[in-house]
């Protein structure tokens, strides 16, 4: 599936922060005196979508931006929100705050918080929901069968595609929401806390999942009875989610007669998938609905996630020696273990699912002079995988396949010195530093002709790279700030391919301030990564081949901010990315771990995708009474995924829909907000969205939002 380049979120966001949420003038509150305020806006929406291709489709602006009318309509129609602010003051503070923000039934949140000396106390939820399943060709692509050649027949991959889940509009609905306390016991003197807070995420609805079935007559694996079908491997159906996480966590810091501080921190977390299992056996018709081909005898699950449970706990102290040294160390461990286990893992003697990390670290920062500081710090982590190996699943015998290797631990250090420098060559502040990473992992391999071996694979075991940066930053005149950093990294050894073996780094930022109050600033970033210490070779080892990555982004921006008059405020941000991207694409006509694979070393095909966002908007105090606003939004990617064979291949399969990104999402924005009274605001708002995919035009349409609300302070 490709990834549009798109500011697909640009929508909502656009939304959330243009609706106007209170009506309550800020004003000063007398000292010991509460004061209790009160908003209410009941808001009415309107939509409609229009210049859709598709209809019955979910359409590309309604992905992340839900809306259904009163009726139930999603193409159009109304409905009506309701935002709720309640604050009280009692002249230090807000002691109590109550919030809630609605955009329709699929998208609404609230928050509550408590504060006072002693305690505080806070809660909060998010609802959203997202949709997929209006891209056809995704889902329906009735591919022609592929063409493999070699002894291997039929090849792996051959067969078309048969779609079991049928039209349907997939959702998710996302639901996060967090408690918790905090309380500083009068008794210790402020110099002890306990905290506790409680945290959790949701997610419910469908997505489509599609899948390959084994060969079942042989090349590893799979057992059963006779071969299947080309036309029956490829499927897809529509998988059930259900799943959720929560959190506890505790915390007591303190500061023990002022000597140093410490923390200890604990944490449990449960995963929990309560979506149904689906099984895979010869002639049986599973919860999806699929009745298997035959070849397909062995009992399997489809797309089983385990329940699974972490356990968290850290430990951090710091000590300042008369500010001139301050030292700092901590250490933690984490014990993440599989709770469920799938019917096929049950029968395999898959019994224990467990991962073990610890970690370490310990920093010193020194002041050597009035203006000179060193700092120093090493950090330690290890992460044991201690997993069984399921039985004739990913186990070492036969029939078992290891297609790619187990990762039984990694362990990592991490260290670095650098010195801070204050200059008065343009009040300058240089840093100077060296960081350090040493990168150990213990693999295991499968058997020769049932997994894939060392020789025929790019993950490497060690990962040991050098950086080096400057970072300075000045004021060279009033107004004026700077900001320069860059960095090198040389890698000795790398474990993948997408690691660097020679990397430069550049991040630039400048702006200025004027007397007169307007503001501008800049920044532009650049990142070359290369890698070509990465080779592989055919099954029996007679020719090698070396990887070439070549990585480069570019990315900058500007943004000016303009007062033309004391009522008015203008501004205008843009900002433009480059991603380039290349690497050989070797072919072979077998597995890569079949003990007979030779590989062709194809082309060199280039990513290439430009983005570009323009952002216009203005503020416009009319009276003391009305306040007008508008934003304008361009967003426009545009480039190539591939090139010379590989984009041929795409082109011919599907024309531009997989060769090309060329996109425009254009958002407008027109508000005013009328005081009515002191107690009364009218607030209106219009937006206008058009999304147009010159690659793929069933994503084209357009939406029109209006939006009347009435803040009522009582």
């Amino acid at each position: 599936m490709k990834m549009k380049h798109t500011m697909s979120l640009l929508l909502p966001l656009l939304i959330l922060q243009a609706v106007t949420l209170s009506a309550a003038e800020e004003t000063d509150v007398p000292d010991n005196n509460t004061i209790i305020t009160t908003v209410i806006t009941p808001k009415f929406f309107a939509f409609e979508h229009f210049d859709l291709v598709n209809e019955d489709n979910p359409a590309f602006l309604e992905r992340y931006n839900v809306l259904e009318s009163a009726s139930g309509d999603r193409r159009s129609g109304g409905f009506v929100a309701l935002d709720l602010d309640l604050t009280i003051n009692n002249g230090d503070r807000d002691v109590f705050v109550l919030e809630h923000r609605g955009y329709g039934q699929y998208n609404h949140r609230g928050d509550v918080e408590f504060n006072n000396d002693v305690l505080n106390i806070y809660g909060n939820y998010n609802h959203f929901r997202s949709l997929t399943g209006g891209i056809d060709y995704l889902f329906r692509p009735d591919a022609p069968e592929l063409e493999g050649g070699g002894t291997d027949s039929p090849p792996p991959f051959a067969g078309t595609f048969n779609n079991d889940a049928g039209p349907v509009d997939y959702y998710i609905d996302r639901t996060s929401y967090a408690a918790g306390f905090r309380i500083k016991p009068p008794a210790l003197a402020d110099q002890a806390a306990i905290s506790v807070d409680f945290d959790g995420y949701r997610r419910d609805g469908n997505k489509f999942a599609a899948f390959l079935l084994d060969r079942g007559g042989g090349g590893g694996g799979g057992g059963g009875g006779g071969s299947i079908s080309p036309d029956e491997r490829w499927r897809g159906i529509n998988l059930a989610v259900d799943e959720a996480v929560n959190r506890v966590g505790f915390t007591v810091s303190g500061s023990p007669n002022k000597l140093f501080e410490i923390a200890y921190q604990a944490s449990v977390e449960q995963f929990e998938n309560d979506a149904p299992e689906l099984l895979m056996q010869e002639d049986i018709t599973d919860p999806a609905g699929i009745n298997l081909p035959s070849g397909t005898s062995d009992v399997a699950s489809l797309f089983y996630v385990p329940d699974s449970e972490l356990l968290q706990h850290s430990l951090r102290a710091s000590k300042n020696f008369d500010n001139r040294v301050l030292l700092a160390a901590g250490f933690g461990a984490s014990l993440l273990q599989q709770e469920s286990f799938s019917t096929y893992e049950t029968l395999s003697s898959h019994d224990k699912g467990e991962i073990d990390s610890r970690n370490a670290y310990l920093t010193a920062n020194a002041r050597v002079g009035d203006n000179l500081s060193l700092e120093a710090f090493v950090k330690y982590a290890d992460r044991d995988n201690n997993s069984s190996f399921p039985d004739e699943l990913i186990g070492l015998t036969n029939p078992a396949s290891l297609v790619a290797p187990r990762i039984n631990s990694i362990e990592s250090l991490d260290y670095g010195l650098s010195a801070n420098w204050r200059a008065d060559f343009l009040k300058s502040r240089f840093t100077v530093g060296w960081h350090g990473l040493d990168k150990e992992r213990d693999l295991t391999y499968g058997n020769t002709g049932d997994g894939i071996q060392p020789g025929q694979s790019l993950y490497g075991e060690r990962t040991l790279s050098d950086e080096i940066y400057v970072d300075w930053s000045a004021r060279p005149a009033r107004g004026w700030k700077l900001k320069l950093k860059p960095s090198f990294i040389q890698s000795d050894e790398t474990a993948l391919v997408v690691e660097p073996e020679e990397a430069f780094i550049l991040k630039t930022k400048l702006s200025y301030a004027s007397p007169d109050g307007w503001f501008v600033n800049g920044f532009y970033d650049y990142k070359d990564k290369q890698n070509s210490s990465k080779s592989f070779t055919d099954g029996d080892g007679s020719n090698s081949y070396t990887q070439q990555l070549d990585s480069v982004m570019h990315s900058g921006g500007l943004g000016l901010i303009l007062l033309p008059h004391r009522n008015v405020n203008t501004y205008i941000n843009v900002f433009w990315t480059q991603d380039d991207i290349s690497n050989y694409l070797f072919q072979s006509d077998r597995v890569r771990w079949n003990p007979n694979v030779e590989f062709t070393l194809v082309d060199n095909p280039n990513y290439r995708v430009n983005s570009n966002v323009w952002d216009l908007g203005a503020d416009w105090r009319i009276s003391d009474r009305t306040l007008l606003n508008a934003n304008y939004s361009y967003t426009r990617s545009q480039g190539d995924v591939a090139s010379g064979v590989l984009q041929d291949s795409l082109e011919a399969a599907t024309g531009t829909v997989d060769s090309v990104i060329d996109n425009t999402l254009q958002s407008l924005s027109l508000g005013i907000d009328y005081d009515m009274s002191d107690n009364a605001q009218l607030q209106f708002h219009y937006f206008y969205d058009y999304y147009d995919d010159n690659a793929y035009e069933v994503l084209n349409g357009g939406l029109n939002t209006v939006i009347v609300g009435v803040a009522l302070k009582l």
